[in-house]
């Protein structure tokens, strides 16, 4: 029997019921029971005391974390600062004692007007979160940037008492962001110098060659009659020469433009497209047209497409050998890119020259022979890569001409 119980049945006066069957039976369960509930409670002790550690453990690497993550600060309702945390103290330059008890405007900085800080103070003291992006000052006058959080943390009556402040240095982000706001600048800058350089290259180099031009006219006619023979050969080359010059001042131009001139996005059917540009480029009877059943509609600056499509039709005509020019134009899809091939039946590409093809002024044939600038497929590639895309020739010497060039949609 538990000592308790046979010291209050003595107390009572009780005698004899230690040899009743049925009182044994009762004392002998009342006995098992706190037997069970002292071994439940030292379980118990035991299982909150073991909590209690991890929970301790937990809550320790959780601060070490946000530690080493974040600068962390405390401050009451009078903005005077209760809590720092280490990357705090190494992030400014203070030590504890300077800084716990001061006021925590003492690293405001002066590049935000007080404006700012009054919103500031206005969204938090009724007790809403701010967040946005500060520039602080350390001990030394030296600024840095950080991502701040600043959570109000309320009493039963949920007014704020304390302010908790988590902040994310981010100075070498905010120095990335000026320095690629200077390059856009910089490069925007220089883009007005060039459109200037441009204009001034095209009125000052066009007006001398429309000069010499009207010049052997006059001389033409001045000479009338006695024009003729090498003299009439030499007046026309120098036409020709004048004529190849404004051209190369054109695609020189053109070249420089793409990529900084916005185009309009349009939905393209480009089956309709290329028919419109072979009725502008095909004058004569000689040219064999076909493309594949089923050709995209895309949503896409038609203008710069067009410009490859006629770019290439029209060299796939100029530089054909046969009686016949046969064109056709495939399309295919390939990782969410349209992949479009033109090809021809002309006098192919050798493998040595199919990368020089891309290459500003450069040329296959002799100007004299036909008539090219040397600037169109290099136009074609500068557009297709601005688009993010890609270009490239297959070709056997003697067996046609493919240029393939890839197209986002959109």
């Amino acid at each position: 029997m538990h000592r308790l119980l046979k010291r209050q049945l003595r107390k009572e006066g009780l005698t004899g019921f230690q040899d009743d069957e049925r009182f044994v039976s009762f004392i002998d369960s009342v006995n098992s029971a706190y037997i069970d509930f002292d071994n439940d409670y030292l379980q118990l002790e035991r299982t909150l005391e073991l909590s209690a550690k991890e929970s301790f453990r937990e809550l320790s690497n959780f601060k070490e974390a946000l530690n080493n993550a974040a600068i962390v600060t405390i401050s009451d309702y009078h903005r005077k600062i209760l809590f720092v945390n280490n990357l705090f103290l190494t992030k400014t330059g203070f030590t504890k004692a300077e800084i716990i008890g001061a006021d925590h405007r003492l690293v405001n900085s002066d590049y935000h007007p007080e404006s700012f800080y009054q919103q500031i103070w206005k969204q938090i003291s009724n007790g809403k979160i701010w967040k946005g992006e500060m520039k602080c000052l350390r001990k030394d006058g030296s600024e840095f940037w950080v991502n701040d959080t600043i959570v109000p943390l309320l009493n039963r009556a949920g007014a704020p008492i304390r302010f908790l402040t988590i902040m994310n240095d981010i100075t070498r982000e905010k120095a990335a962001e000026e320095a690629i706001r200077e390059y856009a600048q910089n490069l925007e800058d220089k883009n007005k110098e060039l459109d200037q350089f441009a204009y001034v290259v095209s009125h000052d180099l066009k007006a001398p060659l429309r000069a010499i031009n009207n010049l052997s006219e006059w001389i033409e006619e001045d000479l009338g009659d006695l024009v003729n023979g090498d003299t009439k050969t030499n007046i026309d080359l120098l036409r020709g020469r004048v004529h190849r010059m404004e051209n190369l001042i054109n695609g020189i131009l053109d070249y420089s433009r793409v990529g900084r001139k916005k185009v309009k996005k349009q939905d393209v059917d480009t089956r309709i497209m290329i028919n419109e540009l072979l009725e502008l480029i095909c004058t004569g009877n000689n040219v064999e047209f076909s493309c594949n059943d089923k050709m995209p509609i895309m949503f896409t600056e038609k203008l710069l497409l067009e410009q490859v499509f006629s770019n290439l039709i029209s060299n796939a005509i100029k530089y054909n050998d046969k009686d016949i020019t046969k064109i056709r134009v495939s399309h295919s899809l390939n990782k969410g890119l349209h992949v479009f091939g033109v090809n021809d039946n002309g006098p192919g590409i050798e493998k040595e020259y199919q990368e020089n093809i891309f290459v500003i002024f450069q040329t296959l044939q002799p100007r004299d022979k036909v008539e090219s600038t040397g600037v169109g497929l290099a136009i074609v590639k500068k557009i297709v890569l601005e688009k993010g895309g890609n270009i490239w020739v297959e070709s056997n010497n003697g067996d046609g001409t493919t240029f393939y060039f890839t197209w986002p949609d959109g």
